[in-house]
């Protein structure tokens, strides 16, 4: 596949489709939205530029005739900042990562796509009210898709959160490119048990 060529698979499921095998954790009573709904209202507003629950909330009431057409909604029905922070605050993070890093990787990188994996820490806000994130990720070369991502505590401990990064990534007939900190015994061992091959920055 040369470089310049876009991936196409033979079938296509939408993203709304894939987040309904993300699991429901709240209870049943009172639960007005299907979770997939509001997770779906959620990316799309994201896209849009929304960067907070009151934004997500505001873009969803502004574009209400198109939510709720889309999704099946009553006249009027969109959700609230609070809907929004209980759907969050319940969310199973790494179920719906998982779902949306496999639609991903299923409708965008190809099956021989090189994948990098890499450490970044993301910048926090307020000072130090709320800390940086730091994650390690399967990051697709010729795409530019994320297809696996894991959370670790800092820096000295990336190397756990890339053994469960390889565990998740689609590695099987890839080569995986790693920088010094991954170009360890076992963890080339694990990639050659998966059916892919490494290469060292």
């Amino acid at each position: 596949m040369r470089d310049d060529e876009t991936y196409e698979p033979e079938e296509v499921q939408s993203l709304f489709e894939a987040l309904k095998a993300v699991p429901d954790r709240r209870g049943r009573h009172g639960r007005r939205y299907p979770l997939a709904v509001v997770l779906a209202i959620a990316v799309s507003a994201m896209l849009a530029g929304a960067r907070s629950l009151y934004a997500i909330a505001q873009w969803a009431g502004e574009h209400h005739r198109l939510v709720t057409g889309t999704f099946g909604l009553p006249a009027g029905w969109t959700p609230s900042h609070p809907t929004l922070h209980r759907v969050f605050a319940t969310l199973d993070v790494e179920a719906f990562e998982g779902v949306v890093h496999r639609w991903l990787s299923e409708r965008f990188v190809a099956p021989d796509e090189a994948l990098a994996v890499d450490g970044k820490t993301l910048r926090g806000i307020h000072g130090e009210e709320i800390a940086g994130v730091h994650l390690v990720a399967a990051f697709a070369h010729r795409s530019g898709m994320v297809v696996g991502q894991a959370q670790s505590a800092g820096k000295g401990h990336e190397l756990a959160a890339g053994r469960k990064v390889l565990a998740e990534a689609p590695v099987a007939g890839r080569v995986l490119t790693l920088d010094a900190l991954y170009a360890t015994r076992d963890f080339c061992q694990e990639v050659a048990e998966r059916g892919g091959t490494t290469s060292s920055a």
